[in-house]
């Protein structure tokens, strides 16, 4: 088995600020991100954790470092980069919506469809990169157990990719510094949720 933790960052302060937080709002973690996911690492046994991914954006990479405390090399992989939302990335996501209602679903998500409207990356295209990352991480993970630091639409899609489910829309966002657990066969690749949006103070491993 393959044990996979993924991270969604700390808060950014367009996080806090209910802007649209993609690829070019490439910002560090406020004070409470810090706060977030320095309260993570305390419950985190990152000696029992044998690699690290990490989105190179500020924020994951931020996250990344916080958690690793210095104890693994931190790879970086550019597939888990966040969703670029185009025209819309940095925009709040109330001014989005006053213009623009029909691309959101019942959760307030953006729906497949959002792409259209701001020259933002496609919800298929991010669902080809993390399935391509996804892939690699099984190929060379045999008995191991691994964190992925990324985002939170990319750990949507993630989820997605796994698990089969036909739209993102689907699938829930994790709240910044919470964390998914997972337990991958090697040989199938059928993947078990053993938790969804945990966040600190929690003990994240299983005997």
């Amino acid at each position: 088995m393959i044990e996979v933790y993924i991270v969604r960052h700390g808060e950014t302060d367009t996080n806090k600020e209910q802007r649209i937080n993609g690829a070019s709002t490439n910002l560090p973690l406020n004070a409470v991100g810090i706060k977030q996911v320095q309260e993570l690492q305390q419950s985190f046994a990152i000696q029992k954790i044998n690699r690290v991914y990490s989105s190179p954006m500020k924020r994951a990479l931020q996250t990344a470092e916080i958690l690793n405390n210095g104890y693994h090399q931190i790879e970086v992989d550019e597939r888990l980069q966040e969703i670029d939302y185009g025209d819309w990335d940095g925009v709040a996501a109330q001014q989005v919506y006053q213009q623009y209602p029909q691309v959101f679903d019942e959760q307030g998500y953006l729906k497949d469809n959002y792409s259209d409207y701001c020259r933002g990356e496609s919800y298929a295209h991010l669902g080809e990169r993390v399935q391509s990352f996804w892939q690699d991480l099984i190929a060379n993970n045999a008995h191991k157990a691994v964190l992925v630091v990324c985002h939170g639409t990319v750990s949507r899609s993630l989820i997605q990719t796994v698990f089969g489910i036909d739209e993102i829309s689907q699938v829930m966002q994790i709240r910044n510094a919470g964390v998914i657990g997972l337990r991958v066969q090697e040989q199938t690749g059928k993947a078990f949720l053993l938790y969804y949006n945990r966040v600190a103070p929690a003990e994240f491993f299983h005997s």
